[in-house]
């Protein structure tokens, strides 16, 4: 017992000195932009002031329009040029003239910028002049303009983080220096770039919740389960989300895989969701959109779609408003079209996370351009894995979470120990979180078998009638993969009676339309059917 102790104080100890290396940022270095016409953003700005301890000479107020998208030529006269000769007032950075001719800062003493709500999210764009070869150009099959290096509309905070640039193209994005950095931002020394994120969302009330979670889930730390949501549509978006599951999970954190083309059917029955990834569908739907759901605190929930961040303003519109409206405190988002080559790296950013970076550091780190359409909504000094050592206040509903990190901690080395600790608490302790975490971690290992054993067994144990509904689609799941197509189907027929009385049959219901459609409608007399596809 007393080796089992100093083990675990060793590798607490390591983990502790390992995270801390990617450190907090100092305050001192952080700007705050807010829109003083604007009594509610002057309020966020100064909560988020006091939580992080902002000095008062980097409140930086402005006046500006309250509306989302604004024209270059507003962004031009009402931000970039405040904003730059206040940088040169205060003698926040120094800057010069490159070999190319672009002017950039050498050093510059503010490497975070922080926008409220009120400040506007995106650039619309600038039409340019057709040139003589274009007005001249009569032939409809004539290859039309590159739609990235013609692009001039931008997120707000995209274009903040190149402030410093003086003379470089409107169009197209700028390459990110930081991006699949190994270091804190600090450490990088990159003085001509600045990490811009945002306080953000339907409403000022969602903003003030989202601060308030960030500073009490670095108390206790972030714990529940992670979901993933794969959605066969490019392979590089699905790589990236295998990747975060397979990590997130070797952290000794329950992961939920769903594989097939659509997403997660509507009120599947989640469970303590401390993150979630997905794609790709346009409006927020499936289980996000059961009346009272709601994520931890403090959880990280992101959905790639090309206009995830289109609005704000909305709670049921595109993803990143709703995903915070349900209680997300850290989201990623796109205002336009970024391609997918352009977006964040789902899985670097998660694995930045997971190192301890803050917020904003992981997103940055995992996006290859600046100049261009991403955005980073939530605390952006918020470090969700800041006590994935299993430090911080203990909070009952946490601890069969924190149990398993720790399991993992302890069995570092030994895959085959970390899977038979997890056997033992689950069993001798009746379990159910043990045991069914145990059952995912074989279904991602494809261990069918060993993984339906442990599934049923917490099915067993749980009181919850949506838990025991969640372990029985983790069963037809597995039919459906085998071809099983009947069986899955009986079993859905006959979970629609068991639990016909909860929300979450919903979920039952959609994957019976899916494997089971009703036949078509009769034809009236007097029509001919229509033919069928070919």
């Amino acid at each position: 017992m007393k080796k089992i102790r100093h083990t675990c104080s060793l590798i607490l100890f390591l983990l502790s000195a390992r995270f801390a290396c990617a450190g907090s940022i100092d305050p001192a270095r952080v700007a705050v932009v807010f829109n003083q016409s604007l009594p509610e953003s002057v309020e966020l700005a100064r909560s988020y002031q006091k939580a992080r301890s902002i000095p008062e000479k980097n409140m930086i107020g402005l006046d500006l329009p309250d509306r989302e998208e604004i024209t270059r030529a507003e962004y031009v006269s009402m931000l970039e040029k405040p904003l730059r000769d206040l940088f040169d007032k205060n003698r926040w950075w120094k800057r010069g003239r490159t070999s190319e001719g672009v002017i950039v800062a050498s050093e510059n003493q503010i490497e975070v910028m922080v926008t409220m709500r009120g400040v506007p999210l995106k650039i619309s764009r600038l039409a340019k002049e057709a040139s003589p070869e274009s007005k001249t150009q009569k032939d409809p099959a004539a290859t039309p303009a590159n739609p990235v290096q013609d692009a001039n509309e931008a997120a707000v905070d995209s274009e903040l983080a190149i402030l410093s640039y003086d003379g470089h193209l409107l169009e197209g994005p700028i390459k990110n220096p930081y991006f699949e950095s190994k270091s804190s931002f600090t450490d990088a020394q990159f003085p001509y770039i600045m990490l811009v994120g945002r306080i953000d969302g339907p409403s000022f009330a969602i903003c003030q919740r989202m601060i308030s979670d960030a500073k009490q889930a670095e108390r206790t730390g972030l714990w529940g389960r992670a979901y993933v949501d794969i959605a066969q549509f490019y392979p590089e978006g699905d790589s990236w989300l295998r990747s975060v599951a397979a990590q997130t999970s070797d952290a000794g954190i329950p992961v939920e895989v769903h594989g097939w083309k659509e997403v997660f059917p509507k009120h599947y029955p989640l469970r303590d969701v401390s993150t979630y990834f997905g794609w790709y569908e346009w409006n927020v739907c499936g289980p996000f959109v059961k009346p009272g759901f709601a994520f931890k605190t403090g959880a990280v929930a992101v959905h790639l779609h090309s206009f995830s961040a289109a609005t704000l303003r909305s709670e049921t519109t595109n993803w990143c408003g709703p995903l915070l409206a349900r209680g997300a405190a850290v989201t990623l988002g796109n205002v336009y079209e970024p391609y997918l080559s352009m977006t964040h790296n789902f899985d670097k950013f998660q694995k930045n996370l997971l190192e301890g970076a803050t917020v904003v550091e992981a997103a940055y780190a995992a996006i290859p351009v600046l100049s261009w359409q991403g955005i980073v909504l939530g605390d952006p000094l918020y470090r969700p894995y800041l006590h994935l050592d299993a430090t911080g206040e203990k909070v009952a509903l946490d601890r069969p979470y924190r149990a398993l990190r720790v399991a993992k901690m302890l069995n570092t080395e030994s895959d085959s120990k970390y899977l038979a600790e997890i056997e033992r608490v689950g069993r001798t302790k009746s379990n159910s979180i043990f045991l069914e975490s145990l059952g995912l971690i074989h279904l991602m290992r494809k261990q069918e078998a060993k993984a339906l054993q442990f599934i049923r067994e917490a099915k067993a144990f749980y009181p919850e009638p949506a838990d025991r509904l969640r372990c029985e689609m983790h069963v037809i799941g597995v039919d459906r993969d085998a071809g099983r197509i009947e069986m899955a189907i009986r079993a859905l027929r006959l979970a629609e009676t068991t639990y016909a009385g909860i929300p979450e049959i919903e979920s039952v219901r959609s994957m019976l339309a899916l494997l089971d459609p009703p036949p078509p409608p009769p034809v009236p007399f007097g029509q001919k059917a229509p033919l069928p596809k070919k």
